[in-house]
């Protein structure tokens, strides 16, 4: 089903210079909806530790609206661009659906330090058994398991093809079911 003109819709964008955060603030004045996947980072300052959130990926930005309100919100911010892949002899820009976009804030909102991230270009994983979580913080999602060079466990991956993937591990067998 082609989606029209003025139907909301996820869109994978960089905002380029590490001025997502900035695009992030200018995106919200203008209530269009947004999300920067982010994490937590705790730096020791002499005998202080600080912890803030920092952009998992640098420049990466997602953006939820109809592609005449984006156009005319690159237009005032300069440095907003589309994530473009080939298709049919020209590059369009990424479309995510909204059940995957869901999917994928929901895993970078329970992230911990054991989560990875990879940007498109590491994100090609070898075929892996389709699932589904049935219980637990990621209940509902769908990913793959795969097994990443360097790490002794299964990783449950969920995946934006060619813009991002994130995996996660300690997630329990009993709580998996096969798609």
């Amino acid at each position: 089903m082609e989606l029209c003109e003025t139907e909301k819709r996820w869109f994978a964008m960089r905002a380029t210079y590490g001025r997502n955060l900035m695009a992030q603030r200018l995106l919200d004045m203008e209530k269009i909806e947004n999300f920067v996947p982010m994490r937590k980072r705790t730096v020791k300052l002499g005998r202080r530790i600080k912890t803030d959130m920092i952009p998992v990926v640098r420049d990466l930005i997602f953006v939820l609206a109809e592609r005449e309100v984006i156009q005319e919100a690159k237009s005032r911010i300069s440095y907003l661009h589309y994530i473009t892949r080939p298709a049919e002899g020209k590059n369009v820009p990424v479309e995510v659906p909204v059940e995957q976009m869901q999917q994928f804030m929901a895993v970078c909102n329970e992230m911990d330090d054991k989560s990875e991230l990879f940007s498109g270009e590491e994100a090609h994983f070898e075929v892996g058994e389709r699932v589904r979580v049935t219980g637990g913080a990621f209940k509902g999602c769908e990913g793959s398991l795969v097994k990443i060079e360097g790490k002794r466990s299964k990783r449950f991956v969920v995946a934006i093809d060619g813009v991002i993937a994130v995996a996660v591990s300690g997630i329990k067998a009993e709580n998996l079911e096969r798609l």
